[in-house]
């Protein structure tokens, strides 16, 4: 029988790949678009339509630049459509994974609807106190575009073209945390989750890169950004309760938790499901779509 938490596995990767159009540039099939979405995208003149879906237009001097131009237009497009909200005003790679070469450059708001690969960082800041962990959460602010109000990591954030993993790290523990760098030197790799889930719109096609950070017992966060409303520091059998009986975490995080409370012994080997629940981590691979 599945574990009780799967539930957060079955709800991020809920997405049908028979449902999304492939999308295809610098002939690679790198997006997967919303039904919705596609409909839309036949009126666009920078996307053409053949037997294998939608694809970008480009002839033989098409470049990163030119296509990076033609998808900030795709973005003007359905904007105007309302196919999507805004511009983040963030460029993300466009590329098969984190470790390939970028085709193109997209903005963020862009790649879900077109549903292109990408990647974030979380990390998992804790302190031990009494031999007990103790994992810090942050509120998200009622303006946050995803989950207003939710808990959310004390670091986390998407991964903007240009920076290294390590780099966006310890830029978002600045803003969101005012963790220095100094103590962020401490931070380890600590694997991967995947998933694909589907949403209004379009689809979250993710790799988030994990990391673990010990804070100091004394250290208290501060939010530079005025993207976190509070702070909340919570012993780990409790983060496990609330990822059992609610859903007060931003829909991505209860994924990393999971993989967290699991290294951690607080979810055990013996348990109904464990093996499925360590799988299920890991299966929203790009492959799958």
């Amino acid at each position: 029988m599945p574990h009780p938490l799967y539930r957060h596995i079955e709800a991020n990767n809920n997405a049908n790949p028979s449902v999304f159009t492939p999308f295809t540039l610098a002939g690679q099939r790198l997006g997967r678009v919303h039904p919705d979405v596609a409909t839309a995208l036949k009126d666009c003149p920078p996307v053409a339509t053949d037997a294998d879906g939608l694809r970008l237009e480009d002839g033989e001097d098409a470049d990163t630049d030119s296509r990076t131009r033609a998808l900030k237009s795709i973005l003007g497009f359905l904007i105007g459509k309302k196919q999507v909200a805004r511009e983040r005003f963030e460029l993300f790679s466009v590329a098969p994974g984190f470790d390939a070469p970028h085709v193109a450059l997209a903005d963020r708001a862009l790649m879900p609807a077109l549903g292109f690969p990408a990647v974030g960082v979380h990390c998992n800041a804790y302190v031990k106190r009494k031999g007990e962990v103790y994992l810090w959460t942050a509120r998200r602010a009622a303006r946050s575009t995803t989950d207003p109000g939710k808990l959310d990591h004390l670091v986390a954030g998407g991964q903007p073209h240009g920076l290294s993993l390590r780099e966006n790290l310890e830029k978002e523990a600045e803003e969101e945390a005012g963790i220095p760098a100094r103590l962020m030197d401490a931070a380890k790799s600590a694997g991967v989750v995947r998933y694909n889930r589907a949403q209004a719109g379009g689809i979250r096609r993710d790799t988030l890169y994990v990391f673990d950070l010990r804070l100091p017992e004394d250290f208290r966060p501060e939010n530079r950004d005025g993207a976190v409303s509070g702070f909340e520091r919570m012993p780990l059998p409790e983060i496990r309760v609330l990822l059992e009986k609610n859903d007060v975490f931003k829909f991505n995080v209860p994924l990393v938790l999971i993989d967290f409370l699991i290294r951690r012994g607080v979810i055990a080997a013996d348990e109904p499901g464990y093996a499925g629940l360590v799988y299920g981590l890991r299966k929203g691979a790009y492959q799958a779509f």
